[in-house]
């Protein structure tokens, strides 16, 4: 089923040489993960990495199949940039932390 959601992104895991696991707590699923294939080396396509920062926040196109698997990732879209929020070590650390707790704090629906 494809569904159109906000999301702010949790983690992202590298796996493999060239994808991507991303937990998203997304406005209408609760916490989702996410596998995002061939991005780490695709120079094409309309997903970039960088989108997938921890704290994002995102308008994502995806297709849920509810079945308890990782789900696929269609279209990202940035909702606020935060243009500092990654640089600045401060901000940084405080982000890493917060979505460590978050990612501790919620857990993914089972069914």
């Amino acid at each position: 089923m494809l569904v159109t959601t906000k999301a702010i992104v949790i983690s992202a895991i590298k796996y493999g040489e060239a994808d991507l696991i991303v937990r998203c707590f997304t406005e209408e699923a609760g916490l989702k993960s996410y596998i995002l294939r061939r991005i780490l080396k695709s120079k094409k396509g309309k997903l970039r990495t960088a989108m997938f920062q921890p704290a994002s926040q995102l308008e994502l196109v995806a297709v849920h199949k509810d079945k308890g698997a990782l789900e696929s990732i269609r279209e990202a879209k940035v909702i606020q940039p935060y243009l500092s929020l990654h640089t600045d070590v401060l901000k940084s650390s405080v982000v890493l932390f917060l979505s460590e707790m978050l990612r501790n704090a919620i857990q993914e629906e089972e069914e």
